[in-house]
């Protein structure tokens, strides 16, 4: 009888610690990025931070932008779905929904990735942040501009601590980068300054902070923009774990068609527990 108790209660603690999980990643808060709405902004563009809360932060905080070439964004797979993945390890995670630049780079996403990650510290002790373990996270086109806030944001208040990306444009350079994501940012005929400013290997410096890089290597954007950037990195001393896997093609995020879903996520898992959970 005392075992049969001794069950019961142990079936229950479980289901409540896991609906606690589910409840946290199933009830987050949504907090627009600028109050008012910046004039002209579509209503379908409105940028917002979705914020779902672990039930036990460990102090870690990941920013996600999802990928969409800079044309439209993947808030799913790139995005929302990764939250119960996060928010199992304590991390407070959290969805950007930023403005599309349609070719003005100077005033959009860049911009919207700086305040997501002033709300993210400015909450630090109301969600249980260490405002120095504050990462950023990008998919593709998200990538470019996780790696865009790395590199070139505006003060050193919105740098994150660390950067993951998926699969990124890096480079504006016409050899390897993506067409789409290059039109969609910088426009059609840019200048030889503005494709420099946003290929971000030329960027890198000893502030850059550490990365955890993941692709495939029949990836439709060149991996060559991830290796640019990892050699950069490494030319600067910047810590970087660089994860290629033998296919897949791009834009799996999530999902759990992507075969070596079990590897990624087990590596990144390991990386921020020895990296940055500390």
């Amino acid at each position: 009888m005392t075992n049969r108790i001794t069950f019961l209660i142990t079936i229950a603690v479980s289901i409540i610690f896991n609906s606690a999980l589910t409840a946290a990643a199933g009830a987050p808060e949504v907090i627009p990025l600028w109050e008012p709405a910046p004039a002209g902004t579509p209503p379908d563009n409105i940028p917002t931070l979705t914020v779902y809360r672990p039930d036990t932060p460990n102090g870690t905080a990941v920013i996600a932008c999802p990928g969409g070439g800079y044309g439209h964004l993947a808030l799913t797979h790139e995005g929302h779905d990764l939250a119960g993945w996060f928010n199992g390890q304590g991390i407070t995670y959290a969805v950007l929904k930023y403005r599309l630049p349609h070719a003005e780079p100077e005033n959009l996403p860049l911009a919207d990735a700086e305040q997501a990650m002033r709300i993210m510290r400015g909450h630090s002790e109301q969600w249980h942040i260490d405002p120095r373990r504050v990462g950023i996270m990008g998919s593709s086109a998200g990538g470019h501009l996780a790696a865009t806030l790395s590199t070139i944001c505006s003060d050193e208040s919105v740098r994150p601590d660390f950067q993951i990306l998926f699969y990124p444009v890096i480079s504006m350079d016409e050899e390897i980068t993506n067409d789409g994501t290059r039109n969609n940012l910088i426009g059609l005929n840019p200048s030889t300054e503005l494709i420099d400013k946003y290929s971000l290997d030329k960027q890198v410096d000893k502030r850059t902070p550490q990365a955890f890089i993941l692709l495939s290597a029949d990836d439709g954007v060149s991996p060559m923009n991830s290796i640019r950037y990892f050699v950069a990195l490494q030319r600067h001393g910047i810590p970087t774990a660089l994860h290629i896997y033998p296919d897949g093609g791009h834009g799996w995020g999530f999902r759990d068609s992507f075969k070596y879903k079990p590897q990624w996520t087990a590596e990144m898992e390991k990386w921020l527990s020895d990296n940055i959970n500390r």
